[in-house]
């Protein structure tokens, strides 16, 4: 890729660094680092790069297992951001920051407010902000890590589903944090990272039932009367979709399903 497309500056934004058992798999991280650090194109031409990996699991307030990693072409001139000093700094050699970041000066992580997180459950959902400057075009990249559906059987409750409305807010609450200041609301900025957008469920159960002549039934759990399964059957009985807390089983090819007839169905993205 760096032969094909040999930019100036390259942003690669990594998220759950660690993996979902990141206690035990942290440590592959160093490993990682040093072998981007050996690519051959890397090593020539991307002389100036900043390393920003959030690895401090034990600190679970400020946790967001997010990473960022930034590679500058060694002519161009650029500057970065101090979010301590408020002013922009020279951009030299390269620099690689783990651990917490809280006291990293040049980053800027947020962990969202546990009222955000669905059920009030933290976990490393969040996001970052670095600033630059380049030929004095100022922009920021941001790394943001946002909620995914819990539960299946949750999400095709409602449209759009409540899923959906943590990651609005999540998103919004972003955007919202980026300026610094009253002044600095004009400052672009480039999003990308873990959207964790889905599909709306509800509509596509809708469509089965409605435009396939589909039936609906909900197993429930005998001890709660909490939905366990959704099971949506055809109008010949046979099972078509089964739905669980973490199971989406479309039974018949996935492919042919949503492209087989006219009537194929469209689905809405939401937040």
């Amino acid at each position: 890729l760096l032969r094909q497309h040999p930019f100036d500056f390259i942003a690669l934004h990594c998220q759950e660094v660690g993996g979902k058992n990141y206690e035990r798999f942290m440590h592959i991280l160093d490993p990682f680092i040093k072998d981007i650090l050996r690519i051959p194109e890397v090593t020539s031409h991307y002389t100036r790069s900043r390393f920003y990996f959030d690895t401090d699991y034990t600190s679970q307030d400020t946790f967001t297992a997010l990473g960022s990693a930034y590679f500058v072409r060694e002519n161009i001139p650029i500057q970065q951001w101090n979010f301590t000093t408020s002013c922009f700094e020279n951009v030299t050699k390269r620099q690689i920051f783990t651990g917490n970041l809280v006291q990293t000066q040049t980053i800027r992580k947020k962990k969202f407010p546990r009222e955000f997180f669905p059920e009030a459950k933290w976990s490393r959902k969040g996001f970052t902000q670095a600033r630059w400057s380049i030929n004095n075009f100022i922009f920021d990249m941001v790394n943001v890590h946002l909620f995914h559906d819990a539960s299946n059987i949750v999400a095709v409750e409602q449209s759009p589903s409540i899923y959906s409305n943590f990651r609005k807010n999540a998103l919004e609450f972003t955007l919202k944090s980026l300026p610094l200041n009253s002044s600095d609301a004009s400052v672009p900025y480039v999003i990308f990272g873990d959207f964790n957008f889905r599909l709306n469920g509800q509509r596509l159960l809708q469509h089965m039932i409605e435009k396939r002549d589909g039936s609906i039934d909900k197993i429930k759990h005998s001890d709660t009367g909490e939905i366990s399964k959704i099971i949506i059957k055809n109008s010949q009985n046979k099972i078509k979709l089964t739905i669980g807390k973490k199971e989406f089983n479309l039974h018949d090819d996935h492919d042919s399903f949503f492209t087989t007839d006219s009537r194929q169905v469209r689905i809405s993205r939401k937040y």
